[in-house]
């Protein structure tokens, strides 16, 4: 704008006047308006409206005259409106307030470049229709017995909104006297039967004056009775008895297992698993034992085996059961357990472990050597279990001297002029042989007392001539020893 040339005498009264003039704006409730020398212009559409309280409306304005087309929106004179008369966005959607206000609602879209220069719009608040919410359940009854459960459903109509509370007898998800009730509808009947009569409720959310209810009957549970089977078992120590149970009264048949009231046993009284297999302890225990299965369903509810535990039945045998053995000679026994996992067994003679000069002597293998005389009392080799010393198999064993036995040999002349003649004895025909004589024998007969009974011998001769020099063997002579 360019200033006007005036006089020095009221330079003041003429520029306020001047400006004033410059800045007017034009005025109206609807339509266009004009800001003088700016000709800037405002339109809003539409101008005119009715609304439901809560509800929201576009509103879309121009600005012309001006390239700042940016626009402040207004509610009432309001910048941004508020609760009572509702709210306007910066890109003019307005939402009218949730309660009638005293009167017609104006709208106004300003120009920011310059605020002189709006539009109006109007609209009317009126109320919503009341709507006819109704609410269903389904099932609309139910019988249960204590601790049971049962799912509702329930359906809201005359509203977008499906939203429900759930209610046992008033109470929003109940307790555990009337029984309880989940967000999704699941009920759960409380674990006694309640004094008075239970009503599951679905409530609509939109508007708490519309429900459904469902009428449940609470039963107590039948009694819950539990078997085993069998009735008592006797078992030895280390070994396994199979028992089994029977659940009614119930649809849960599971059980849990104990010995003496402990949940799966222990290693003193025995072990039980969760499908009752019982396995006796290693030994005897001090205090009777019973195997009990406790419906799972009903703690109270249970039923009980006695045990008896016995003590291993070990048996030992040993053989040979009796033997003849010669002073200073050897016999192998073996022994046999059974009833035991351990098979060892520690080997006596006359009771003495590993036995003594006098008796005979034993090692851990079972290999009796006799003493080397005739012991004044009878001998007793004991085979006795490791496992279970009071198990034991034992053989009597007779020692004997040797019976003396002799070979007399005689054998014809030799016809050549000889120094005397040697003997040879083996215990095979074929050989080898040994001289058996220490000097030339100057006879033709020799006596052989260390042959030993049971046993098979062959000899033969030859002759030595005063050179030295000896003859082969002769013909062999056979001798079996009884």
């Amino acid at each position: 704008m360019r200033r006007p040339q005036i006089s020095p005498i009221f330079p003041l009264a003429i520029w306020l006047a001047f400006c004033t003039y410059a800045t007017a704006a034009g005025s109206g409730n609807n339509g266009n308006h004009y800001g003088r020398n700016g000709s800037v212009k405002v339109s809003i559409s539409p101008n005119f409206s009715t609304l439901q309280v809560g509800q929201s409306l576009q509103f879309s304005a121009s600005v012309s005259g001006t390239s700042d087309t940016s626009l402040n929106w207004l509610v009432n004179g309001m910048m941004g409106g508020s609760s009572t008369t509702g709210t306007i966005s910066q890109s003019g959607l307005y939402r009218a307030p949730l309660a009638l206000p005293s009167g017609t609602v104006t709208i106004t879209a300003q120009s920011v470049a310059n605020t002189a220069a709006l539009a109006n719009a109007s609209v009317s608040i009126v109320s919503a229709p009341v709507a006819v919410i109704s609410v269903s359940v389904s099932p609309t009854s139910a019988s249960l017995q204590v601790g049971q459960s049962q799912q509702f459903s329930g359906t809201v109509s005359g509203t977008t909104y499906s939203g429900l509370n759930w209610m046992v007898n008033g109470v929003r998800g109940g307790n555990s006297t009337v029984g309880t009730v989940s967000t999704s509808g699941l009920y759960t009947a409380p674990l006694s039967v309640p004094s008075t009569a239970i009503s599951v409720t679905a409530q609509s959310v939109a508007q708490s004056t519309a429900s459904a209810s469902a009428a449940v009957s609470i039963t107590a549970a039948p009694a819950v009775s539990v078997s085993v089977s069998p009735g008592s078992a006797s078992v030895t120590v280390g070994h396994s008895q199979q028992f089994s149970a029977g659940v009614s009264g119930t649809s849960n048949t599971a059980v849990n297992w104990m010995v003496n009231g402990a949940l799966g046993g222990n290693s003193t009284v025995g072990t039980v698993t969760s499908s009752g297999m019982y396995t006796a302890p290693p030994a005897v225990p001090s205090s009777s034992v019973a195997v009990t299965a406790q419906s799972a369903a009903q703690t109270t509810a249970s039923a009980s085996a006695p045990v008896s535990i016995m003590p291993a039945t070990v048996s030992v045998s040993i053989s040979p059961t009796n033997a003849n053995v010669q002073v200073s000679q050897s016999q192998l026994f073996s022994a046999t357990v059974s009833g035991a996992s351990n098979g060892a067994v520690n080997w006596l003679v006359s009771g003495i472990l590993g036995g003594n000069s006098s008796l005979g002597t034993i090692t851990s293998a079972g290999l009796y050597t006799a003493p080397a005389s005739v012991p004044s009392t009878a001998v007793v080799v004991t085979a006795q279990s490791s496992a279970s010393p009071s198990s034991s198999a034992s053989a009597g064993v007779t020692i004997t001297q040797p019976v003396a036995h002799d070979v007399n040999l005689s054998w014809s002349p030799s016809s050549s002029a000889v120094a005397g003649y040697n003997v040879y004895r083996g215990t095979q025909a074929a050989g080898p042989f040994t001289r058996i004589n220490s000097t030339l024998e100057t006879a033709t007969v020799y006596t052989d007392n260390s042959v030993a009974s049971g046993n098979t011998y062959y000899y033969a001769t030859t002759a030595v001539n005063s050179s030295g020099v000896e003859s082969g063997y002769s013909n062999l002579a056979q001798a079996v020893i009884p």
